[in-house]
């Protein structure tokens, strides 16, 4: 593991003497309390290897030259847990829990993930963790990081296996499952005498002394020597700032005119209390790597245990094998039993007196296990001269046959896992039956698998945490999405400035950053069920089931059938289906991608299309002729309308004329009226004038004068008259 040279530059540097004293007592104080599950463990390991057999027992039956079997079944319990194990391993995802964060931004945290699990193999150490798991009840896996080649400063994360993972000691305070809070932990592993001197030639096996070498007990033989990695926290003050954004960003190491300028931004700065760790390696008297910084906020180690039982302050913990172990040497004990008794039968002895031998006694020696032609032997008188006899072999007792049935159930039951679960013949008949007592099985072993997933989403905080302090600089990293497929990404890419408040020397401006690691808070969870492929192999049955049961599915699923196959080429002959989508699915998915629709290709209608399209045509040509009637009876109706409103307008005018016509009538009969009266009054007028005249008896002159005066009058009313008359034969004319 290669930590950061400039986290070094942080790290504490306490007296030698303080830090071995402090790791002394602390690996006593977690020595002690795991012995008994440390020693237990081995044990289990050198059972399921096949060490059954009490070294007293064997050297007991060897001397009475009776077989000592093994007849190993734990492995099948252990493989059908790891089995289940392997087959269901859940995958990390992230998700954002602020508000800095995304989906989008989640998924790239998650591909980065799966690329550190793919780029290390996580998958081997997952796998051979739970291996030791299940037998002894712990395993450990471990994160680390380190530069991608020896020519870069680019740094990676990875994932390995701790090989013994047995040996790894906690702090006994610790009680979470993933010992999160415990605050230190010891990774032991044991060197070769002469490897060790040749790796660390300043460090003497030699120079132990002070107060750490007593409880360094052991660490040092005449063949190797043991060394430890010792992590450790520290209590420490982080400063946090959140932003206007909702973004929350660690800024301890932030100068004084960083966090001036956030708060003048209007962010939020709080101190908080939290750890550091820190990593060194040590060894019985020696500190052979000095303390470092540990990037991350987490222990790097992940502990897989199997199943624990607290009694008080003391933990017992055990795999599958722990409680197994009895009922398989029952096992062995009984099949050893019964092959002592088979192999005894043919090597039953011959009964005669001793007469009956005494010439012969060479050939009858090894009478019982020497296949012989025939044997000779000397008649006896005392017997009636009969022939030597074999004695009856013995038989292989009923209680042996039962005491083996025994021991088989007897495993099965401490186990959980029946005959049905191992894919053995049992007394279930319906395969509803079958599934049940399978899933009972799986049900006694699920906290094996429960365990698993909880480790791994530990090692998915754990690189959550690591992931912004190691890929903290622009450069491009590959990212892998569920299907496998790995894609090149640029993240912490400087894309412009962010204007942000004004302060006494202006706006400000903060670079942004494109896919910025650093930003936002995410959260860990485990999406538990079949892998992939499984699901890949689920998706296909299902997609060729639907595909037969609608035929006309397979225009609209075509490219992504052929994409769930193996076939050679499949992206290929996808690419070309896709080209026959219906254009509506082709603009949403290029929507959906950011794509432009490609060019659409002239389609070959089918025999259906085309029978559609003649009908479309006819029905179309129907509603054409069908316009065309309404259109012509419009036209008519329009006309017809026109006609009469014609013939409305012409009534009207002619009704205007008549009573314009009659308006001229009474106005010319009121005129005449008005000249008659005028005539007839002149007339009067006339007519008194000339009786006055007479009346006083009057000259001829003066009558001449009086009637020249009076017919004035008469003559206006007589052009009156005339006037009026001309105005009726006026209108006369008009109304013919």
């Amino acid at each position: 593991m290669t930590a950061r040279d400039d986290d070094n530059a942080n790290a504490p540097a306490p007296a030698t003497e303080d830090l071995l004293a402090q790791a002394a007592r602390r690996w006593a104080a977690g020595y002690e309390a795991e012995r008994e599950n440390i020693n237990q463990a081995y044990e289990d390991l050198r059972f399921r290897a096949g060490d059954q057999w009490p070294k007293e027992a064997i050297a007991q039956r060897e001397a009475d030259q009776a077989p000592c079997l093994t007849i190993n079944r734990i492995p099948q319990f252990v493989r059908q847990v790891t089995g289940d194990i392997r087959q269901g391993r859940p995958a990390i995802k992230v998700v954002p829990v602020d508000d800095g964060g995304d989906e989008a931004a989640a998924e790239l945290r998650a591909g980065i993930i799966r690329y550190i699990e793919n780029r290390c193999d996580a998958p081997g150490a997952y796998f051979s963790a739970a291996d030791s798991q299940v037998n002894s009840g712990i395993g450990h896996w471990r994160v680390i990081t380190e530069y991608a080649s020896q020519t870069t400063f680019n740094q990676e994360i990875g994932i390995q296996l701790v090989q013994d993972g047995v040996s790894v000691v906690w702090d006994p305070d610790a009680v979470d499952l993933t010992r999160k809070d415990a605050m230190w932990c010891f990774v032991p592993v044991d060197i070769a005498l002469d490897a060790y001197k040749e790796k660390y030639p300043d460090a003497p096996v030699t120079d132990f002394s002070g107060e750490s070498e007593g409880h360094f007990e052991g660490w040092v033989t005449t063949s190797a020597v043991r060394v430890a990695e010792y992590f450790y926290k520290k209590p420490a003050r982080i400063t946090l700032a959140l932003s206007a954004d909702g973004t929350i960003r660690d800024v301890t190491e932030a100068a004084a005119e960083e966090l001036a300028e956030l708060a003048q931004q209007g962010a939020r700065i709080e101190q908080r209390d939290s750890f550091k760790v820190y990593r060194c390696l040590i060894t019985q008297g020696h500190i052979l790597e000095k303390p470092a910084l540990w990037p991350g906020r987490y222990i790097p180690i992940v502990p897989l245990l199997g199943e624990e039982i607290r009694i008080g302050p003391r933990v017992i913990r055990h795999g599958i094998v722990r409680f197994a172990r009895d009922p398989q040497r029952m096992f062995n004990y009984f099949a050893s039993k019964q092959a002592e008794v088979i192999a005894l039968q043919p090597k039953a002895p011959w009964l005669g007196t001793e007469r009956n031998f005494e010439a012969f006694e060479d050939e009858w020696e090894n009478a019982n296990t020497e296949s012989r032609p025939y044997l000779r032997y000397t008649p006896d008188p005392s017997n009636g001269n009969a022939a030597p006899q074999r004695v009856q072999p013995p038989v292989s007792s009923q209680g042996v046959s039962e005491g083996l049935q025994l021991a088989a159930e007897n495993m099965m039951a401490v186990i959980g896992i029946h005959q049905a679960g191992l894919g053995e013949a049992s007394n279930e008949k319906s395969g509803r039956a079958i599934l049940a007592r399978q899933r009972e099985g799986d049900v006694g072993t699920f906290v094996y698998l429960d365990n698993f997933a909880r480790a791994v989403r530990h090692t998915g905080v754990i690189l959550l945490d690591l992931i912004p302090h190691i890929y903290d600089t622009e450069r491009t990293i590959r990212i892998v999405g569920e299907d496998g497929r790995m894609t090149p990404l640029r993240v912490n890419q400087a894309v412009g400035m962010v204007v942000g408040g004004e302060g006494e020397g202006g706006e400000t401006a903060t670079a942004q950053k494109l896919n910025d690691l650093s930003v936002g808070a995410y959260d860990v969870v485990i999406e538990q069920g079949p892998s992939y492929s499984t699901r890949r192999e689920e998706a296909k049955d299902g997609m060729a089931t639907l595909v037969q049961s609608v035929p006309g599915t397979f225009g609209l699923i075509g490219d992504l059938y052929v994409q769930a196959q193996d076939w050679p080429m499949k992206d290929q002959i996808a690419k070309r289906l896709k080209l026959g989508l219906p254009p509506a699915i082709q603009q949403m998915e290029a929507q959906g991608a950011g794509e432009q629709l490609p060019p659409q290709p002239p389609a070959q209608p089918s025999p259906e299309t085309i029978a559609a399209q003649q009908q479309a045509q006819a029905e179309g040509a129907r509603i054409q002729m069908d316009g065309a009637k309404t259109q012509s009876q419009i036209a008519t109706e329009e006309q017809q309308r026109r006609i009469d409103l014609a013939r409305a307008q012409s009534d009207l005018a002619d009704a205007e004329n008549a009573r314009a016509i009659a308006a001229r009538e009474a106005e010319n009969a009121a005129r005449r009226t008005e000249a008659e009266i005028a005539l007839i009054e002149a007339r009067r007028a006339l007519a008194l004038a000339q009786i006055d005249a007479l009346g006083r008896g009057a000259g001829s002159g003066e009558m001449e004068a009086q009637m020249a005066q009076n017919n004035a009058p008469l003559r206006e009313a007589q052009a009156l008259a005339a006037e009026a008359q001309a105005l009726a034969t006026d209108t006369g004319g008009l109304e013919r």
